[in-house]
């Protein structure tokens, strides 16, 4: 049955989509790019799809909104707000402190209360600026009655489900925080148990980083032994146990990673075991006096591990001093903080954020058994930067079974070190600066019984530089017996960088310089598939990555025209009784005059002023700042037909078949895939059939085409089907007001993608 025009219908007179004219010339950016070979942008004008309205009505065309709308640089492409993917700001770098005691609930009698937080002010002070966005502290528990546990928190903000420090009845326990800094320069001090003397050793601060310099960004590394002192280990300074008063220097500068100069500090694990009386240590920069503070508390015969961030001192090393009894010390590093200069390849400045609990295997009653690891994401979840390098967060063990410890690591093989020990039936926490793997994942390892693991998270490092990585993944086709010339391009790592065939074969006639350039006369017509491998000039050893490239090299290159409305993919040689194809609807940004684009499929147009199609419509109204996205058909002469039972946004999916059911009945069927609702209707049509179309339109207004509205992301037209034969292909490249505005693709058998611009993408 034959539809009928609606009232919303009407609002679209003057609409109309007439036979396409041809230009005469190729456009010029098109030809430019296809002549030389041009490789397909890495990057160009940012894309982002329109926001799904938060509810869709039953029927009727989809409004979307606009605002909130955030320009580019003039005359750049519009684009829509969205929330930060990566890092955000830029991160804060690292200022180490000579330890200085800021708390000591001891000597003012005022031991911390159960239930009760203490706010310690600790940035707005002679040593630590305003500025600072986070702290670092050795904070310290000792005589308690009672079993405990404390939670530090940026003061103002609402107590979170974390922990730092877990004690049992009078033990004497510390561990290493990182704290945003909250509400006046504070951050807060939480008891979860029993009234305890609370101290508190300033060590650091995180602030932003100064504009150009490396000064104070964190290198993860992963982590390795370098000192044990146990007889027989096999590491440095093996059989020298520390002795009561005694003090060992470690020449961190140059081991295990650290560069021999430049760095700052030292992240590193100490551990103490095989302990003869109770005792503390002390980590500190050589040269220096010993100070009034400690890093390791622990009881006679425990085994304790505590993390610790100090400044390298002279000759490269740090020292630690043992106070009473005997005591061999484990030290692992884990990474370093830079003291400037260029910025080391990994280099990463810190995030901090509300105190998170990531981890809890007590909440899917599955304890780590002995001899296994846990791997999970952090990168992207919780607060933490889809591009982190490293979390900085506290590892609990509970619920013990026997004496083991944990070690976090990024990926296989597991290293030697650890970053927490305890003993059966003992809560015991460390905080651990933990390098994720490039998935932006950790591993956790029990070594013996089992234990819960509890990870909570209090910030995060981006690195200062993007990991190496092949940018070109596709090129524009060559052409047999014409010179190619593209030069293939990296991001990341340190240039200039180095290129190699690695696997597969290039085109006959053609060759990849060690500079990057792919370059020759083809001779003959292929695909070609190949691996490259690039190398930077990171010192002492480069960085590497690999990318596979496709390239097709073609007998000789289809016609490409020029029109003032269309742009897109159309074969002759008809007749057609039948034309298909599906695509996707983009979202458009505001422009200071009204705007459209329509993606269709149609029949006809191009040498005859007959047309069959059905589509997609986007119109921006500067009137009322709103997008109105229609989806319609149309049969020339007639104005084109609303679609009222089908509502469609920016993101779907959309199949448009057109079908000849007899000498003059088509059927046209408009289907939105992301939604499973079908339009189909039946209608009068007697044209000739000669040609079958997958255009993006500028529709005619009024008699006058509109403007091309800046839209985003490509649309891609795919599933290409038509009845006729497709022995002739034409490309349509759209200009108006003497700029190419919209740019196809060489169409391959996944389709054609059209790009907003002049600038051809590559085939999808």
């Amino acid at each position: 049955m034959r539809s009928t025009e609606t009232a919303e219908a009407a609002l679209r007179k003057g609409r109309t989509r007439p036979r396409l004219v041809r230009g005469l010339a190729l456009g010029t950016a098109l030809l430019a790019a296809i002549a030389t070979g041009m490789a397909a942008p890495a990057a160009g004008p940012q894309r982002i799809p329109a926001t799904r309205p938060s509810s869709r009505p039953v029927q009727g065309s989809a409004t979307v909104l606009i605002n909130p709308y955030v320009p580019s640089s003039p005359g750049a492409l519009p684009r829509y707000a969205q929330a930060a993917t990566s890092s955000g700001p830029p991160g804060d770098a690292y200022t180490p402190l000579p330890p200085t005691r800021i708390l000591d609930t001891r000597v003012s009698g005022a031991p911390l209360q159960t239930g009760a937080a203490v706010a310690l002010t600790v940035s707005g002070t002679a040593t630590v600026p305003q500025s600072a966005t986070a702290v670092v502290l050795n904070v310290t528990v000792t005589d308690n009655a009672s079993a405990g546990y404390l939670g530090l928190y940026p003061t103002g903000g609402p107590l979170p489900l974390v922990s730092n420090l877990n004690w049992a009845a009078g033990e004497t326990v510390a561990n290493l925080v990182v704290v945003q800094v909250g509400v006046g320069g504070q951050v807060s001090i939480f008891d979860g148990g029993g009234p305890t003397a609370v101290i508190v050793d300033l060590q650091g601060y995180f602030s932003p980083e100064l504009s150009g310099s490396s000064q104070g960004s964190y290198v993860p590394l992963a982590p390795t032994r370098l000192v044990d002192t146990r007889p027989g280990s096999g590491y440095l300074d093996a059989g020298e146990t520390l002795g009561p008063q005694s003090v060992m220097n470690v020449q961190v500068a140059g081991a295990d990673g650290i560069p021999p100069s430049g760095a700052l500090a030292v992240v590193a694990n100490v551990t103490v075991t095989d302990t003869t009386s109770a005792g503390y240590l002390a980590v500190y920069p050589s040269g220096l006096a010993l100070p009034a503070t400690s890093n390791l508390n622990w009881a006679k015969g425990q085994t304790v591990a505590n993390r610790v961030i100090v400044p390298i001192g002279a000759n490269g090393e740090v020292t630690l001093a043992n106070q009473l009894g005997n005591a061999d010390v484990i030290v692992d590093i884990d990474g370093y903080f830079s003291g400037g200069g260029p910025a080391p390849t990994a280099a990463s400045l810190f995030t901090p954020i509300t105190p998170v609990r990531v981890i809890d295997t007590r909440s899917t009653s599955s304890p780590l058994q002995a001899g296994r690891s846990l791997t999970q994401q952090l990168a992207g979840v919780d607060g933490i930067a889809p591009d982190a390098s490293a979390v900085a967060a506290n590892l609990t063990a509970t619920q013990t079974t026997a004496a083991s410890f944990f070690t976090a690591y990024p990926q296989a093989p597991r290293p030697t070190s650890s970053d927490l020990n305890w003993t059966a039936g003992q809560t015991a926490a460390n905080l651990a600066l933990m390098t994720l793997s490039p998935d932006g994942a950790t591993s956790v390892y029990n070594n013996a019984g089992s234990a819960a693991l509890v990870v909570d998270a209090f910030g995060y490092f981006t690195p200062l530089r993007p990991p190496l990585r092949v940018a070109t993944t596709s090129v524009n086709p060559a052409v047999v017996g014409v010179p190619y010339a593209v030069t293939l391009e990296a991001v990341g790592g340190v240039a200039p960088y180095s290129w190699t065939v690695a696997a597969g074969a290039l085109p006959e006639g053609m060759q990849l310089s060690s500079g990057g350039s792919l370059s020759g006369t083809p001779t003959t017509a292929e695909s070609s598939f190949f691996t490259v491998t690039v190398s930077d000039s990171t010192t002492p050893i480069p960085l590497s990555a690999s990318g596979q490239i496709v390239i097709d090299v073609l007998i000789s290159m289809p016609s490409v025209f020029t029109s003032a409305n269309w742009a897109g993919y159309a074969v002759g040689s008809g007749p057609f009784t039948k034309v298909s194809g599906t695509f996707n609807v983009p979202g458009i940004g505001a422009e200071p005059v009204s705007t459209d684009v329509s993606e269709w499929v149609g029949v006809d147009g191009i040498t005859n002023s007959s047309l069959i199609q059905a589509g997609i419509n986007e119109e921006y109204s500067n009137s009322n700042n709103q997008v109105q996205i229609t989806a319609w058909w149309e049969i020339l002469p007639a104005a084109s037909t609303t679609i009222t039972s089908l509502d469609v946004s920016p993101g779907d999916s959309v199949t448009v078949s057109l079908q000849q059911l007899s000498a003059a009945e088509w059927a046209i069927t408009v289907a939105d895939n992301s939604t499973a609702h079908t339009f189909t209707t039946e209608q009068q049509y007697s044209g000739p059939q000669a040609s079958a179309e997958w255009i993006v339109e500028a529709p005619l207004v009024n008699s006058g085409e509109a403007v091309l509205a800046p839209y985003y992301p490509d649309v891609t037209f795919s599933s290409l089907s038509t009845s006729g034969p497709v022995n002739s292909a034409d490309l349509f490249a759209m200009v108006q007001n003497g700029s190419q505005v919209a740019t196809p693709s060489l169409a391959d058998a996944s389709g054609v993608t059209v790009a907003y611009g002049d600038m051809a993408p590559p085939p999808p």
